[in-house]
């Protein structure tokens, strides 16, 4: 089993095409992509944190058949735009719906939206988030935060592992 990350899918949403410059020439066609793309990465068996803005439906059968259309099993960390109940999420496929951020291992934070004060940052620490897509964040300019809205990992899941290590790695090799 591997786990993934991804945010922003923003599935459905039209206007998201134009304010974050898609590549993609109406709804349909970036719906169709974001599920192939997903599913040309996760197997059945792997774990996906979606880290928020799955969707912007509230409609049940619209977020339950997106969600059967993906691969793996599925963890939501409810975002701006995902408005339904934690409970509702869950009944549409999701295995886990929260508001709140998630520790995944010790020292491992997954986040919806990223901190705007730098104090909440702890160094030894290591953040996901999304919410911002393109836009610069302050913690963006941190080595141990990483935004994995689509727009910032070639609109796929990435590698939750792989990334741990490499920032790991990143931060070893920036301290004194």
């Amino acid at each position: 089993m591997k786990r993934y990350l991804i945010a922003d899918l923003h599935f459905g949403h039209a206007n998201v095409i134009e304010y974050e410059q898609r590549p993609f020439n109406s709804v349909q066609e970036m719906n169709e992509t974001l599920i192939k793309l997903w599913n040309s990465i996760v197997k059945s068996d792997d774990l996906v944190y979606v880290l928020g803005d799955f969707t912007l439906s509230r409609r049940m059968e619209i977020i339950k058949y997106l969600v059967k259309q993906l691969n793996g099993r599925k963890i939501l960390i409810m975002g701006n735009h995902d408005t339904r109940k934690p409970k509702d999420y869950v009944e549409c496929g999701f295995e886990v719906a929260t508001r709140k951020p998630m520790m995944v291992e010790p020292g491992v934070i997954l986040m919806h939206e990223p901190f705007e004060d730098e104090t909440l940052i702890a160094p030894n620490y290591i953040y996901f988030f999304g919410h911002v897509h393109n836009k610069h964040s302050l913690m963006d300019e941190y080595p141990n935060c990483k935004c994995v809205s689509v727009e910032r990992v070639d609109y796929r899941p990435i590698d939750l592992d792989i990334s741990i290590r490499k920032m790991k790695t990143f931060k070893l090799k920036g301290e004194k």
